[in-house]
């Protein structure tokens, strides 16, 4: 009797045992359970905030890209109630009036009173235009769709040979039977000289040899410059001899801006004002643009004032037109280039001085971010414009 008592009080403490590790087996499983469903479920709230972001985008980009706006955008003394950048909404293709992008560049030295209102165009006003509150930001940039690298190697004692290779932006493969055009711009007179035609071979790759224009002048100095054309895609760059261009500051080190700014579709107005310490001892203004025949025209303008110039310059309603301003000063160069349609782009190298449209992203105070690249056509030609929705904590 005594050994059967020991015997069930050692069946119930085995069970027991069994019992407390099963609970203990069943809440780890739980807890694990737990903790997937949670990961899960924070997964699908990122998701969610990232789908909500995209169609925010997607609303976004409509109103801004394939609106346009209030009649006459751009040319009124008070500001439009409505902030379209369309020439002409469609379904099918996004057109953007290339008159307005060029009101919106920013840190730009442009005088205001030559297009009534362009100063009211700060970033501010126009969050507020379009309904974005305080913990929303976005970026608008434009780049061509072609992007292009040149180097230039010292051919002869006269001559020299430029090399460029092209990139097609939209999946960053060399482009084949391109059509590169080549210009010499003469820093010393601004004159720009057309040196010749060249197509890409298979690695994307074309390459032009050409007389100094300065060999008969040694304190001269000049540029290269290649456009790139493929169809409606197009691409600019431009470098100088680095062995004896010591003396020749391009881009982000010239003191010199340029705007290129729409007046209407047949003329642009060339714009250039620079804030030297010391007075400049030349000052052109030269410009590049393709006439109503197809082919290229170039030449310069002499300003009035040393500081300051301005000139309208009749185009065709489409095309492209680059601008050049050139200023000496203390026997250094210093040149600023503009192009029409704009660049809105904050990378330097890839042919632009203005930064993008927007706020700079804080990516530490991001809350939910997306982008998308659209292609747009701006008289004519096909650009890319990168647009970038976020919201901060």
């Amino acid at each position: 009797m005594h050994n059967l008592n020991l015997k069930r009080r050692r069946r119930g403490q085995v069970r027991a045992i069994d019992f407390i590790v099963s609970l203990l087996l069943f809440l780890l499983m739980l807890s694990q359970l737990i903790l997937v469903v949670i990961n899960v479920q924070s997964g699908l709230n990122t998701q969610i905030r990232e789908n909500l972001s995209y169609e925010e985008l997607d609303t976004f980009g409509r109103i801004i890209l394939q609106e346009e706006g209030k009649e006459f955008w751009g040319y009124q003394k008070s500001l439009p109630n409505s902030f379209g950048l369309a020439q002409s909404k469609t379904d099918t293709s996004i057109i953007i009036d290339a008159a307005k992008i060029s009101r919106i560049i920013t840190g730009t030295t442009f005088q205001p009173s030559l297009i009534s209102g362009f100063d009211q165009f700060d970033y501010a006003t126009v969050k507020t235009i379009l309904g974005l509150n305080s913990k929303q930001d976005f970026q608008l940039s434009i780049h061509p769709y072609l992007e292009l690298s040149m180097t230039i190697s010292e051919a002869t004692i006269s001559s020299f040979e430029s090399l460029v290779q092209v990139t097609d932006a939209n999946n960053f493969l060399p482009l084949k039977e391109c059509l590169i055009q080549f210009f010499t711009l003469d820093l010393s007179t601004g004159l720009i000289r057309i040196e010749g035609t060249e197509v890409t071979d298979e690695n994307g790759q074309a390459s032009h040899e050409y007389f100094d224009p300065n060999f008969n002048d040694p304190d001269g100095e000049h540029i290269s410059i290649a456009v790139a054309e493929k169809g409606p895609l197009w691409g600019m760059t431009w470098a100088h001899p680095a062995t004896i261009h010591e003396n020749v500051l391009l881009g982000k080190d010239s003191n010199a801006t340029i705007w290129i700014g729409g007046l209407n579709s047949s003329s642009i107005l060339v714009s250039d004002t620079h804030d030297l310490q010391d007075t400049p001892e030349t000052h052109f203004l030269s410009y590049i643009y393709k006439n109503t025949q197809g082919s290229y025209t170039n030449g310069s303008i002499i300003p009035p004032s040393l500081f300051e110039g301005n000139s309208t310059l009749n185009l065709p309603n489409s095309g492209l037109t680059f601008g050049f301003s050139i200023v000496k000063v203390n026997n250094v160069f210093k040149v600023g280039i503009g192009s029409y349609p704009a660049i809105l782009d904050s990378d330097l190298s890839s042919g632009s001085f203005y930064q993008v449209f927007g706020k700079i992203s804080e990516g530490a105070r991001e809350f939910a971010k997306s982008s998308k690249t659209y292609p747009v056509y701006i008289r004519g030609t096909v650009m890319r414009c990168r647009l970038i929705l976020w919201r901060n904590r």
